[in-house]
């Protein structure tokens, strides 16, 4: 098989998830899937989780393109041993002539190459995404807020205008905001909170997460969190009550259900918050994007939407720009992104 008759295959191997995207020869995509990959626990993660993607997906011949943030979990080092141990990992599954991994400004790169330059290969994928949606949108304001982070980016005159490429320049400009819908511990959000007519501190554990909050609130729906909960039970409305209660130092059949909705509610408007004073600081920068859209991805989007109107613009979710009515390609969109530019560009 030729390229130009290869379907294609996007990789965003995360710290805590595997995303991949496949589509064929002519972009249109066929299907994409998250797989949790909880990398800090080990490389074997990532093994089994490429297996497993490999047997779910079939796409053992296709051309693959990686990009990864996967390389920050602590069972590294540091990052470039964390690149190059991920690229090794690959290498298992995937041959060498069929591997092109994402280096933003340099290009499309070879494993070897791609270790020697691990600069640019680490947490790159809010550079692929970008620069896809740049592609499609002369003008606006990215927003993509996953799991874990939220990647705010300028799009000017059809190019990605991102301030620094580091995730230190990044966090600094406000373009990278670690928090997300899922996995962000709410003691992040605030160290007191109201609840029943007072200010009650919160302890200061790891106790209840953003999902719980956006599950009461019904953002989230079960199906699509593939992370463990804080406490390791299932998700539904009873646990995550109680995980939150927790953090007051109170069980859940102290009040009632809708106190603890009312406080998942005010911990949600913390989190808006966060995310809005952010936009507000990349768009400072860029007076002449006043007025333009903000598109929006990752499964956190509704949060995107949320700043949108606050914010008085118009949005677009990044499924309008592939064609796709798949939730999945909205929910993983670095991946479906890898996967399009390696469509685009590798033939």
């Amino acid at each position: 098989m030729n390229e130009k008759e290869a379907y294609f295959s996007g990789w965003d191997i995360g710290g805590a998830h595997l995303k991949v995207a496949r589509c064929d020869p002519q972009g249109h995509l066929i299907d994409v899937i998250e797989i949790a990959c909880p990398l800090w626990k080990g490389i074997e993660q990532l093994q089994q989780a490429i297996a497993t993607a490999q047997q779910h997906l079939s796409n053992h011949d296709d051309i693959s393109a990686i990009t990864m943030t996967g390389e920050l979990v602590d069972v590294f080092p540091n990052r470039r041993q964390g690149v190059s141990q991920i690229l090794d990992c690959v290498a298992e599954f995937i041959p060498e002539d069929r591997c092109h991994i994402y280096a933003g400004e340099l290009g499309w790169l070879h494993p070897i190459q791609a270790k020697k330059q691990w600069a640019s290969v680490a947490s790159r994928n809010w550079q692929a995404t970008a620069s896809f949606v740049a592609s499609k949108i002369d003008n606006g304001l990215f927003v993509d807020i996953g799991s874990t982070t939220c990647d705010i980016i300028p799009l000017i005159d059809g190019q990605a205008a991102p301030s620094a490429f580091s995730d230190l320049g990044r966090q600094t400009s406000g373009e990278l905001l670690y928090t997300g819908a899922i996995r962000t511990p709410l003691i992040a959000l605030a160290n007191k909170a109201p609840f029943n007519g007072q200010q009650v501190n919160i302890a200061a554990e790891l106790f209840a997460t953003t999902a719980d909050c956006w599950l009461l609130l019904e953002e989230l729906d079960i199906t699509q969190i593939h992370d463990d909960s804080a406490d390791g039970l299932p998700w539904n409305i009873e646990n995550s009550c109680r995980r939150i209660a927790r953090l007051l130092g109170a069980d859940t059949d102290d009040h009632s259900t809708t106190q603890w909705r009312q406080l998942a509610q005010w911990f949600a408007k913390q989190q808006q918050s966060l995310v809005t004073d952010a936009c507000l600081q990349v768009l400072s920068k860029h007076p002449n994007l006043e007025n333009t859209s903000i598109i929006t991805a990752g499964i956190g989007r509704f949060i995107g939407h949320n700043c949108a109107t606050l914010l008085g613009r118009p949005y677009k979710d990044f499924n309008a720009l592939t064609s796709s009515d798949m939730e999945s390609s909205n929910d993983h969109a670095s991946a479906v992104a890898i996967a399009l530019l390696a469509c685009q560009q590798l033939t």
